[in-house]
């Protein structure tokens, strides 16, 4: 019989506090790799929390080698930054064309490296304004990305992975990530991004889901995949209302050429700079 999760809810309910790690022990040494693979959230945070037994905090050798190998072997692994959030996003849109081609951890790394560059000697500081962390983002588009239309589903997948991964590996306080799972499991998602952005790789996706909403406005008939691409990071870079200015001044809505060489007559040179550091 293949190991889920109503499986192991119904053998650890079955045993005494005393014994649960005992089963917790049995079930992890007795699946195969491809089981402890398939196992969701829920799955392996029960069996993580038998053979913790918290509270009180008492494990022995074998709660460890347990625990060992649930952490090696389940799917809650540190995963490659920025391209896991990538990939979720691409994933979700596999049929947007413009996505697929321009949207890449490359990306992402660009927008990192010209905000970088561009931080205030406050902001180098760790005073931060409305928007914050390597992809410079605030609130209104964290709120954007998790709406149910746009990348909610990925955005929870995403949370849960991180959260998941640092409490079996005991890279954080299993408190703080526990916090967000009810007594049944159920999972919520921060309404802070100030509180996600804490996680590298939720703050890789959120960059690379918003650079995807981004890309989605950008899209236009005859508008070459390259071109969606710098119109989409000028409107990441707060860019759109010089944008539409430039482009009904050169009377051209499709191509990045004349509106960058408008913008730049108008001064507007490190925005353009930053677009150019960014697409490559």
């Amino acid at each position: 019989m293949t190991l889920t999760t109503s499986i192991i809810q119904t053998r650890l309910a079955a045993a005494s506090r005393n014994e649960r790690d005992n089963v917790a022990q049995q079930i992890i040494a007795s699946a195969t790799p491809a089981e402890l693979l398939s196992l969701d959230a829920e799955a392996v945070l029960r069996l993580y929390e038998a053979l913790r037994m918290l509270p009180p905090l008492v494990y022995s050798d074998r709660d460890r080698a347990a625990m060992k190998r649930l952490a090696a072997e389940s799917q809650f692994k540190a995963p490659k930054t920025p391209e896991f959030g990538v990939d979720l996003v691409r994933t979700a849109r596999a049929g947007h064309p413009q996505i697929q081609r321009e949207l890449t951890a490359d990306l992402v790394k660009g927008i990192y490296a010209a905000e970088k560059k561009r931080l205030s000697w406050l902001e180098q500081m760790g005073v931060d304004g409305d928007t914050i962390g390597r992809g410079q983002l605030g609130q209104p588009a964290y709120s954007d990305v998790g709406k149910p239309a746009n990348f909610k589903a990925e955005l929870e997948r995403c949370i849960t992975h991180a959260y998941v991964t640092r409490i079996i590996n005991a890279q954080a306080s299993p408190a703080r990530e526990a916090s967000l799972f009810d007594s049944s499991y159920s999972f919520r998602v921060p309404s802070q991004y100030a509180w996600a952005v804490t996680y590298p790789e939720v703050e890789d996706f959120v960059v690379a889901a918003y650079l995807g909403l981004r890309i989605e406005s950008a899209s236009k008939p005859r508008r070459s995949f390259k071109d969606t691409a710098r119109f989409a990071v000028a409107l990441y870079h707060g860019m759109r209302i010089m944008v539409v200015d430039a482009q009904k001044a050169v009377n051209n809505e499709v191509d990045w050429a004349p509106v960058e060489t408008q913008l730049r007559s108008q001064g507007h040179d490190d925005e353009c700079d930053y677009v150019n550091e960014v697409v490559k």
